[in-house]
């Protein structure tokens, strides 16, 4: 136990490098294990849209040439799907096609672009806290049992991180005052974060605001000019040539969220500071929340991660990923703050065992979560069950069968490897599916079911029969263990068994 506490307080020589390799382990591990995908818009609105583009297909119809006589911006970046799309046809044309493999690429690319996160939340911390503080915290961004797993996710949220954290570097490497191409380069990375991410403008929008707050008005003209450039650039060049006119995505982005500000719930203000704290761990979180807000310092860093949150916290929609983008700074900052604090404190000073106590109870519980979250396979049973049907015949349509709950998700057809197919969700026991049927009589007729749950089987599998004719059970996917405790936890989310059932040819 001392060897540890020792370990702890004193950082090794060549910290930095010691971090690197630590955070590099479990997110291999992430890359190989992790499979499948966390939310929809982490495969739907990437994955699957740069794939189908590779196949010659536009999935979601994005592209003005798909979309008829009036084609309409989506409200989507796409220089993130774009890289994807770079990236799959280049393993398409080096002949790699399995989609597994494909996304095990994918994951381990994303393993290593999140390094960043640990490397400059260690030098961010190193320069407002000394040695000891940015290797402790730097050992939390690189063990912090959630961060592997969402590392090697193509969440938007996510992969915008590590240019947010190489702009906080370039604010805070050259001292008190950062120089004027530290804060040029600091625009340039908040430009790109926000290619990435369109939320990040508050990031944006907080570290403009912090400038002018400063009275630093060349500063704030510099860093202007260094956001606007890769925009203008990527943006802006990528709208012109889709579009005709630069920014016609962020314009519809904004646009679509002011009119759906309450389409996808409503949350409490405080939602995000109750994520925070459960994310980050307590009693530890508890002192980052702490930390964070009694000392706002340093202002240019800590104004763009306030202004993100307080906006956030007030728009109505409020899902639980919209708050990724800041957590590594918020707790560099956050846990800077309270160490500061703390060492200050003559009652914190009387008792070292009860926060070192603290510690150890959270890190016992994070290395606890951490293998098993890294090895989590979301979303199994959705993959596993399109993956299967490579193998199980032709696929000339797919029926997804959710009378039960009555809402089909969609089917990740990238793990199929068809874009050309037909999918009729089926939700309500009474609905004329044979009229479905012939609207699409202009293409194969399904011959496949997806059953979402094996809730009342029997009855649903002879209601399609009806229509369909004589179905046989060819297969089964469940979902892994992580999907059947959240659904347990909470059954909004889907992540039943998938029954798949075939038609005979007719």
């Amino acid at each position: 136990m001392r060897g540890l506490a020792t370990w702890w307080s004193a950082p090794p020589a060549k910290a930095l490098w010691v971090l690197t390799l630590i955070a590099l382990v479990p997110r291999l591990v992430a890359a190989v294990f992790s499979q499948g995908y966390f939310a929809h818009d982490d495969h739907f609105l990437i994955v699957e849209a740069a794939a189908s583009w590779v196949a010659g297909s536009d999935y979601n119809y994005w592209l003005p040439w798909n979309q008829g006589d009036s084609p309409t911006p989506t409200g989507h970046s796409f220089f993130y799907v774009g890289l994807h799309y770079l990236l799959f046809s280049a393993l398409d044309a080096l002949g790699l096609r399995d989609p597994k493999a494909i996304m095990l690429v994918v994951r381990l690319l994303h393993a290593l672009w999140s390094l960043l996160v640990v490397r400059l939340g260690y030098r961010v911390a190193q320069k407002l806290g000394g040695e000891v503080v940015a290797w402790q915290t730097g050992l939390f961004l690189a063990l912090f049992a959630f961060m592997p797993f969402l590392a090697v996710r193509d969440l938007v949220e996510v992969a915008c991180i590590p240019f947010l954290m190489l702009a906080a570097w370039s604010l805070v490497r050259g001292g008190d005052r950062p120089g004027p191409r530290d804060v040029i380069l600091a625009g340039i990375w908040v430009g790109m974060a926000m290619n990435v991410r369109f939320q990040t403008i508050f990031f944006a929008a907080g570290l403009g605001l912090s400038f002018l707050l400063l009275r630093r008005w060349t500063d704030a003209l510099r860093y202007g000019i260094g956001l606007l450039l890769p925009l203008a650039v990527i943006q802006g060049g990528i709208d012109l040539f889709l579009w005709e006119r630069p920014f016609a995505e962020i314009t519809q982005y904004v646009l679509y969220n002011l009119a759906n500000s309450t389409t996808y719930g409503v949350l409490p203000w405080y939602n995000y500071l109750l994520l925070l704290a459960g994310l980050l761990l307590p009693p530890l979180s508890l002192a980052v929340l702490f930390g964070f807000f009694r000392n706002p310092r340093p202002l240019l860093l800590w104004l763009p991660v306030f202004v993100f949150l307080a906006f956030h916290s007030y728009f109505p929609n409020k899902q639980e990923r919209f708050i990724l983008p800041i957590v590594p700074l918020f707790f560099v900052l956050g846990y800077a703050g309270w160490e500061a604090w703390r060492r200050r404190s003559a009652w914190w000073q009387k008792r070292p065992g009860l926060w070192n106590g603290a510690l150890l109870f959270v890190w016992a519980l994070n290395l606890v979560l951490l293998p098993v979250l890294s090895t989590t396979y979301s979303k199994r049973s959705r993959v596993e069950a399109l993956y299967a049907l490579r193998d199980l015949g032709p696929v000339t349509g797919l029926v997804v069968e959710d009378t039960y709950e009555g809402e089909a998700p969609m089917p990740p057809l990238f793990y199929l490897g068809q874009w050309d197919i037909t999918v009729l969700p089926w939700t309500q026991r009474t609905a004329d599916l044979d009229s479905a049927f012939v609207a699409k009589s202009d293409r194969p007729r399904p011959n496949t079911v997806l059953f979402f749950g094996e809730e009342e089987l029997v009855e649903r599998k002879a209601r399609l029969e009806q229509v369909m004719g004589p179905l046989t059970i060819i297969g089964r996917a469940d979902p892994g263990f992580i999907d059947r405790v959240v659904h347990r936890l909470n059954p909004v989310n889907r992540n039943e068994t998938i029954v798949i059932a075939r038609a005979a040819h007719r």
